[in-house]
């Protein structure tokens, strides 16, 4: 809905897991309430500014429309194909390396707890300003996610000798077809989404990892100094 500055948002949970949206559904007229006569903490949650370049991945200009905004990830995969991807990662036009698996997940912070999160992708404070670079199932073994600053562009490329097209989707919507020597240009966007906190943004993002991924629970040690057997 809003390409460049956007309002503050009220995020009311109508799902199971609600790492964005701290407040309850059930009891919306308390808590707007609650927000419109005090005051309020916010998180500003970044997204990502995507472009997809057709046939001239050289060329930055040569765009295929507008920009698309993504608040979660933006995911480049093999689709049906057979073939693992082939994709050329750039990052500040310095070659980072060929991604060679499934596909790769950029995404912002705070889709860090989502797609991202189950390729094996670190868990990310929402205010801590980067993009995550997360490989899906890669053919090798030190091929580690990474975390890069917030001021990059990355490119990712198909290789004109790729086997098979790729397919990028954003937040899991409007896919795409990237043939051999498309790209996908990928920059942190200048608008972020400011969230209304229910406490504030480091016991809200604190409360979800354990109340939504039951983060570290395991069972208590006895006392008497029994193991299991």
């Amino acid at each position: 809905m809003f390409k460049g500055p956007v309002p503050p948002v009220v995020p009311f949970s109508l799902g199971s897991l609600g790492f964005m949206t701290p407040f309850y559904s059930e009891r919306y007229k308390e808590c707007l309430k609650s927000i419109l006569q005090g005051g309020m903490s916010i998180t500003l949650r970044h997204r990502l500014q995507c472009h997809v370049i057709r046939e001239a991945a050289e060329n930055e200009n040569e765009n295929e429309g507008g920009p698309i905004l993504v608040l979660n990830e933006v995911t480049i995969d093999r689709g049906i194909s057979s073939f693992l991807t082939n994709l050329e990662c750039y990052c500040d036009n310095s070659f980072v390396t060929c991604v060679q698996g499934d596909g790769l997940i950029l995404s912002t912070t705070s889709g860090s707890t989502a797609y991202s999160l189950a390729a094996g992708g670190s868990m990310v404070h929402p205010q801590v300003p980067g993009i995550l670079f997360t490989p899906i199932c890669p053919h090798s073994l030190s091929f580690r996610p990474l975390i890069l600053p917030e001021h990059v562009t990355l490119r990712i490329q198909v290789p004109f000798n790729s086997r098979g097209h790729a397919w990028v989707s954003f937040d899991g919507k409007d896919r795409k077809q990237l043939a051999p020597g498309d790209a996908l240009v990928c920059s942190m966007s200048a608008w972020p989404v400011p969230t209304v906190c229910r406490v504030d943004s480091t016991s809200d993002f604190l409360h979800s990892i354990h109340d939504g991924l039951h983060w570290n629970l395991r069972k208590t040690q006895s006392f008497d100094g029994l193991r299991d057997i």
